[in-house]
C-alpha cells in the first residue's frame, strides 16, 4: 500500500502576527514545518510528501527542505486563496494519483504521533474517509451575533476534529471537484466528503496533538516538546 500525505503551509498566520507565518516560527530547533514534515519523513508508512505554499514562499521552503535532506518530499505546490484551494491543488500531483491513501495534515500540528497517524492510515483504507477527534472539556453555548446565549448545546454528540485525516484518493478528489463547481467551502476536507454524502468514520485523537494558531499555542507546544524529551 502506498500513503501520500498532503500538507497546505500557504496561509499568512494572521491570526498569530508578526511578518513571518507562524508555519516558518522556529520549535524545538527547526521550522514549524520543518518539524511536520520530520515526523512524516521519519515514518517508513509514508511514501511522498506534498506540500503547498505561498507563492511568496516557494523559493525559501525549497531551501529549507533541501537544507533538512528531506527525500519524501516529492513535490512542492503553489497554494491557493482558501486552505481548500492549496489541498486541491496538491491532490492533483503524480504522487497523490500513485496513493492508495492521502493524508491531509495540518502544517502547524507538529506534535501529532505516528500512533495516531498509523491508526488514521488504517481505517480509511479500510472504511475511505478517517479523521482523529477528540471531546470538548468545557461546557458548550450557543449564542447570538450580539453575544447573548441562546442555549446549552449537548456536549455528548460533539467532537472537535483533528488531522491528519485520511481518504481514499478518488473519493477526496471527487468531494473537492464538486464542492469547487458548487463553490462551497469547508473548515477541513472531510465536510468536502459530508458534503456530497459520503459516510466518515473517527478515530480517538490525541490531546497534545495541538494546532498552533497563537502565541499561546506555542508556549503549550514547547511545553510539551520538552516533557518528551525527557
Amino acid at each position: 500500500m502506498k500513503c501520500s500525505v498532503v500538507i497546505p503551509a500557504g496561509g499568512l498566520g494572521k491570526r498569530f502576527g508578526g511578518n513571518i507565518p507562524k508555519q516558518y516560527l522556529e520549535f524545538a530547533g527547526k521550522p514549524i514545518l520543518m518539524q511536520t514534515i520530520n515526523l512524516f519523513e521519519s515514518m517508513e508508512e509514508i511514501d511522498s510528501i506534498i506540500v503547498s505554499v505561498h507563492t511568496e514562499w516557494y523559493t525559501r521552503t525549497n531551501e529549507m527542505i533541501k537544507q533538512y535532506g528531506f527525500k519524501k518530499v516529492k513535490e512542492l505546490v503553489i497554494g491557493g486563496v482558501e486552505r481548500q484551494d492549496s489541498v486541491n491543488n496538491a491532490l492533483h500531483t503524480q504522487s497523490v494519483e500513485e496513493s492508495d491513501v492521502v493524508l491531509v495534515h495540518d502544517a502547524v500540528r507538529p506534535l501529532v504521533t505516528p500512533k495516531l497517524i498509523r491508526k488514521v492510515i488504517e481505517v480509511a483504507e479500510e472504511f475511505g474517509a478517517a479523521i482523529p477527534y477528540i471531546r470538548p472539556k468545557d461546557t458548550i453555548k450557543e449564542i447570538t451575533a450580539r453575544e447573548i446565549v441562546v442555549k446549552t448545546i449537548d456536549r455528548s454528540k460533539l467532537v472537535m476534529v483533528q488531522t491528519p485525516q485520511g481518504f481514499w484518493p478518488d473519493i477526496l478528489k471527487n468531494a473537492y471537484e464538486k464542492a469547487k463547481a458548487a463553490n462551497y467551502i469547508g473548515t477541513d476536507s472531510a465536510q468536502l466528503l459530508e458534503f456530497i454524502g459520503y459516510k466518515v468514520a473517527v478515530v480517538p485523537g490525541e490531546d497534545e496533538n495541538i494546532k498552533i494558531t497563537t502565541p499561546l499555542d506555542i508556549r503549550f507546544a514547547n511545553m510539551i516538546m520538552e516533557e518528551r524529551l525527557k
